[in-house]
């Protein structure tokens, strides 16, 4: 949490600093489709999580760098995880695993006219909270999801990715945009397996100011 709240100083500082620029603030809410990939290394294996629906809002901050190019750093919430299935033992076996993420993403901006825009940069992401719902044959439960890199801790808290993203805004200050996100820390604490998560955002948001 400490390097959480170190980002969030530095980027309070970055808007402070452009103030008096051609700053604009954007506000969001939609959906955010994901999966996870694992892998295990003593059994020699690897799968895919099917796709789960989830939620994800957040504020951005544009901050031009000249006519075309922009810098959007941002705070939002995104829920990412998967559904898992299993019949081999003739009982459906079923994972919704549900992770609660807040995200930093750090994108760069391109606009040639103002309205579609693309864009690429880092995101950093810190675990809050999670859980996994199982179900076998009429049998279900729900399981708690811990972060941390202890031994009792299900999943690292932190995580880092790629943040890709096109969107267009319109002049009455509506935009819609897309993004795929995919992460490239391994959240395993165990030596032996390997965890990545991924999701596709669709946004509907409104910008501040514009123009």
């Amino acid at each position: 949490m400490k390097t959480l709240k170190s980002i969030l100083i530095i980027l309070l500082l970055v808007f402070a600093g452009n103030s008096m620029a051609q700053t604009k603030f954007a506000v969001w809410a939609g959906l955010s489709p994901s999966f996870y990939y694992t892998s295990d290394d003593y059994y020699n294996q690897s799968s895919s999580a099917d796709f789960k629906a989830g939620f994800c809002a957040g504020i951005n901050v544009h901050i031009a760098m000249g006519k075309h190019f922009a810098f959007e750093p941002g705070l939002s919430f995104v829920q990412k995880g998967g559904i898992e299935t299993d019949n081999t033992t003739g009982t459906e076996f079923k994972s919704t695993l549900t992770l609660n993420y807040l995200e930093l993403p750090l994108d760069f901006i391109y606009s040639r006219r103002n309205r579609f825009y693309f864009g690429i940069g880092p995101s950093l992401d810190f675990g809050i909270s999670g859980k996994d719902k199982l179900s076998a044959g009429n049998e279900h439960t729900t399981m708690d999801i811990k972060f941390g890199s202890g031994d009792n801790d299900d999943l690292k808290s932190f995580d880092a990715g790629v943040d890709l993203l096109a969107g267009f805004r319109f002049k009455n200050g509506l935009f819609v945009a897309t993004n795929i996100n995919t992460g490239f820390v391994n959240l395993s604490n165990d030596n032996t397996s390997k965890f990545y998560n991924a999701y596709w955002g669709i946004k509907l948001g409104y910008v501040f100011g514009n123009k």
